[in-house]
Order: structure tokens, then C-alpha cells, then sequence
């Protein structure tokens, strides 16, 4: 595997971005590349946020007045990404997580905030490699939470 580069940015207070927090979050987007085979230097970055600004974000980029649990900007379409010459790495775009959307939907599944955030990074990882769920029936949409499922899986979150 080739090296991640991952910038967090923190602008929420309801979960603690503490070393081994960034770790997980780390080898949530290193299972994601390697089950998408994506083996390039990569680099993304992170942000968690509160409801009130994720819904901004969702506002002016999405049209849609509300809060959701997580948004991805990929840099590139089918996979052709730009490197950034001060790394020599491909970036791949950005994730934006509702800390306060993650535990609400962590209490209503039965699992920790911790484990959603995991489980939406690495649907976001997905995203921004190109994998999409158009709706619920379609093959696409499958191949993607097939994928899911065996990342949460390998990396052994429950």
C-alpha cells in the first residue's frame, strides 16, 4: 500500500479527535483504497462538524435545507485525479461528517458514534473512488454495500 495523507479538521465539541480516533478513521480510508484497488499516494481530508453547519454545507452545495450525516466532494470523475506537486500525491477529495447526525443515527442502529463514523468514512472513501448508489435495487448500489461490509468487517469494527 502506498502512503495517506489525511487532514482532519475539527469544528464540532461532541466527539474528542484524540490519536487513536484519527488512527481508526486512518485505516478506514486505507481499506477503503485497498478494497476499491486504488494503490496510488492519496490524500484527503476530514472534517467533523455540527448539524447547523453540515446543513449550510448541504444548503449551498446540494440545494437541500437540512442536516445530513455526511457529505463527499470527490476531486475527480472515473477515477482521474489530480496530484498535488507539493506531495506527489492524488487527491482525492473531501468528507464532512455531522459528529451530532452520527450519534443520533449510532442510538437509533444500537452502535456506538464511534463505530458511524467509521462505517460513514468509509462510505465517503467509496465515493470519492468513484462507487455510487443511485437507489436501492440497483447493482451499483449493491456492489457498493458489498463493499462496505467487507471493509467494516476487515477492520474488525462492530
Amino acid at each position: 500500500m502506498k502512503k495517506l495523507r489525511v487532514s482532519f479538521n475539527n469544528e464540532q465539541k461532541l466527539v474528542k479527535i484524540t490519536p487513536e480516533f484519527k488512527k481508526l478513521i486512518k485505516d478506514c480510508c486505507m481499506q477503503s483504497l485497498y478494497e476499491a484497488d486504488f494503490d496510488q499516494n492519496s490524500e484527503i481530508s476530514v472534517s467533523f462538524v455540527d448539524n447547523a453547519r453540515i446543513r449550510e454545507i448541504n444548503k449551498e452545495f446540494r440545494n437541500i435545507d437540512a442536516p445530513t450525516d455526511v457529505l463527499s466532494f470527490p476531486l475527480a470523475d472515473n477515477r482521474e485525479y489530480d496530484i498535488n506537486p507539493d506531495s506527489g500525491c492524488y487527491e482525492l477529495g473531501d468528507i464532512i461528517i455531522s459528529t451530532e447526525r452520527a450519534a443520533e443515527q449510532a442510538s437509533e442502529l444500537g452502535h456506538s458514534t464511534v463505530r458511524e463514523i467509521a462505517f460513514l468514512v468509509v462510505h465517503s472513501m467509496l465515493h470519492l473512488l468513484g462507487y455510487d448508489h443511485p437507489d436501492e435495487d440497483s447493482p451499483e448500489t449493491e456492489l457498493m454495500r458489498s463493499k462496505e461490509r467487507a471493509i467494516i468487517s476487515k477492520l474488525n469494527i462492530s
